[in-house]
């Protein structure tokens, strides 16, 4: 997702104070993901947090559940504009179909160059979610959560309320989302959330996420991804920013890699 990600975070809101990326950041982001297809090692949640493609769904990680996720977006030339995160989120439980019967906590590390010379604290993303409803006879969930949550100066401070209903092996998101800072999302601030995703093999996955509004983080990102095995898949993502002015920037390829570190797997909605 999970998933900057996220997811992850996202490839647009530092645009603008992006500049091409060294040889290093390649290969850094080449080496992380071979890395992990030598680990093999979640279904149903990608990046920090538990997201589709982009921004985060109703999926939260089981209680005990430790997943890793590397994330990258680049200019759709694949030569420029690397961004580059690392993430983890911890799944806290308990497990049960109350309100607050399952949560996750997490936090995402901005490598890229581009940002400047940022301290350790700008480049942290923290993210929330716990559930508020489910119900597995109807196949519903309702969600609420942050992503994004840092400096105010940095990073956007997204908090959302989320719902999905699954039906015939197709699964809709249907929410909206706030940020809280004024410097990174100038206008915009409250975005309509949409997503829907399906298995198309039971290895293949399809996810497609959606913001609306002009923000620097609010576009379309259709996603594959791939099972490698119950523990960890790949994926292939486009993203595309609704906003036009943001030039080369608008149009970025993503790339991640997914991993759990122990035997349980994301706690799917139904």
């Amino acid at each position: 997702m999970k998933r900057l990600f996220d997811t992850v975070q996202s490839p647009t809101w530092f645009a603008k104070n992006q500049v091409a990326q060294n040889r290093y950041a390649r290969l850094a982001t080449a080496g992380l993901l071979l890395a992990g297809g030598v680990l093999l090692g979640t279904r149903n949640a990608h990046a920090t947090p538990a997201s589709g493609g982009f921004y985060p769904t109703t999926d939260i990680y089981a209680k005990g559940n430790v997943h890793y996720d590397a994330d990258a977006y680049t200019k759709d030339d694949l030569k420029d504009s690397f961004s580059l995160t690392n993430g983890l989120t911890f799944g806290l439980g308990p497990e049960t179909d109350k309100i607050f019967g399952r949560t996750e906590v997490g936090f995402d590390y901005n490598f890229t160059s581009g940002l400047g010379d940022l301290s350790v604290g700008k480049r942290l993303l923290g993210n929330f979610k716990t559930q508020l409803y489910n119900n597995d006879e109807t196949a519903t969930r309702i969600v609420a959560g942050g992503w994004g949550l840092g400096s105010t100066r940095t990073q956007p401070n997204y908090l959302y309320l989320l719902g999905s209903k699954s039906f015939s092996g197709n699964r809709i998101h249907v929410g909206v989302a706030h940020s809280l800072s004024d410097d990174v999302i100038t206008r915009n601030r409250t975005s309509l959330q949409l997503g829907y995703d399906r298995y198309l093999t039971p290895k293949i996955q399809f996810v497609a996420d959606y913001y609306s509004g002009k923000g620097p983080a609010s576009g379309v990102q259709p996603t594959l991804y791939y099972y490698l095995n119950d523990k960890s898949d790949i994926a292939l993502g486009y993203f595309r920013a609704n906003n036009r002015d943001l030039g080369d920037a608008r149009n970025q390829i993503y790339i991640c890699f997914d991993y759990n570190f122990d035997l349980k797997a994301a706690n799917a909605n139904p």
